[in-house]
């Protein structure tokens, strides 16, 4: 989620409509904006759409969130060797949609976990072919799967105030874990798993600004640690630093921040503040040597684990785009970017050099959103 400029109003209420929230206002939003939004990019990159079949190989898959409410959410999978993109894979494979709005995706084993938000569910599928292996139902609004230990995983929820216990082996929900709030990202640092309690949506009395903190050895909440408001993403650097980014809240009630947490004492070690309140950052990832932090905030950033404070200008700036989630290539330090375009029609994967030089790009599905590379 961005800042209320042309593009990124829209941003904002797409994203949050496609995560569960009431999209009163997408509508009208979409139509204002649509039409100076569209731009002549069909130039070049090809369109795959029709008749994809998925070959496995080494590449990149992305989840097409689709419009909240209308099941048209997708899979599609970019190929290094060819450079080609195949899209509607999940469907050519099973013969029938993957559901409405899959959010996020995590390689477990020899498979791929995907949890599709609004359809209250997680596809499994075999990596090798994307045949469906298990469907795991008994959530209200799945957001994210990690593994915490051989055979388990830990499922967050937008609207549920628990934590799910997966058992990877079986397929199924093996236990919950109570938090009282809502869940978003998780990662794992120093045999923990972080928590970050993102939205308050369904939880209106509780201030948005938590990270809590679950031992995964007994599946315990042990601890909570106060942020910024609005903790909408996370990743753990090489020096298993844990870094938090803040968005400020949906209304841009405080200055955004970024915040970096010592996983040994639990205690905030650096906040690094926002220029401008409105900048609403958001899609933190991180290079495959840790020691690099990447974000959008209109633009792309790009900031060392070293740097003593957020950088003001753009490492990529967004031009004509609308930036709606970013990725690195652990392997070649290749940016990776999606661009939503007006949310209605068939979105973009841009890919930039390390050094920000724009490669090309390819057309994906509607809403394309986090980026998985295998």
């Amino acid at each position: 989620m961005n800042s209320f400029t042309k593009n990124n109003t829209v941003s904002k209420f797409v994203k949050l409509t496609n995560s569960g929230f009431p999209g009163i206002f997408f509508t009208l939003l979409c139509a204002i904006f649509m039409i100076s939004s569209c731009d002549n990019k069909d130039d070049f990159g090809e369109i795959n759409t029709q008749g994809s079949k998925y070959n496995a190989g080494a590449g990149v898959f992305i989840l097409n969130e689709g419009n909240f409410g209308q099941g048209n959410g997708s899979l599609s999978f970019l190929r290094f060797d060819s450079s080609k993109i195949e899209n509607d894979i999940f469907f050519q494979t099973n013969n029938r949609p993957l559901g409405d709005v899959p959010f996020s995706m995590s390689i477990i084993g020899e498979n791929a976990w995907i949890a599709v938000n609004n359809s209250a569910k997680i596809e499994i599928l075999a990596l090798k072919d994307l045949s469906q292996v298990a469907t795991i139902e008994g959530f209200l609004s799945p957001r994210f799967i990690l593994e915490v230990a051989e055979n388990k995983a830990y499922v967050s929820d937008l609207y549920g105030d628990e934590i799910s216990v997966l058992d990877t082996k079986n397929y199924s929900i093996s236990g919950k874990i109570s938090l009282g709030y809502s869940s978003e990202q998780m990662v794992l640092a120093n045999n923990l798993v972080f928590v970050a309690f993102w939205s308050n949506y369904a939880f209106p009395a509780f201030e948005n600004n938590k990270v809590f903190i679950i031992n995964p050895a007994n599946d315990q909440l042990t601890d909570s640690i106060e942020v910024g408001k609005e903790p909408n993403s996370m990743v753990v650097d090489k020096n298993m630093k844990v870094w938090v980014l803040c968005s400020g809240g949906f209304m841009n009630e405080e200055i955004p921040t970024l915040q970096q947490i010592n996983p040994e004492t639990l205690e905030v070690e650096e906040i690094f503040a926002f220029g401008n309140i409105q900048s609403s950052p958001s899609s933190l990832c991180i290079n495959g040597t840790l020691d690099t932090l990447f974000f959008i905030s209109s633009g792309i950033f790009r900031m060392s684990i070293t740097e003593n404070k957020v950088p003001e200008q753009p490492f990529i700036p967004e031009q004509e785009h609308l930036y709606y989630q970013i990725a690195v290539d652990p392997k070649t330090s290749d940016i990776y970017a999606t661009d939503a375009i007006d949310y209605q029609q068939n979105g973009l994967i841009l890919r930039y050099k390390p050094d920000g030089t724009f490669i090309d790009f390819h057309h994906a599905g509607i809403i394309p959103g986090q980026m998985i590379f295998r």
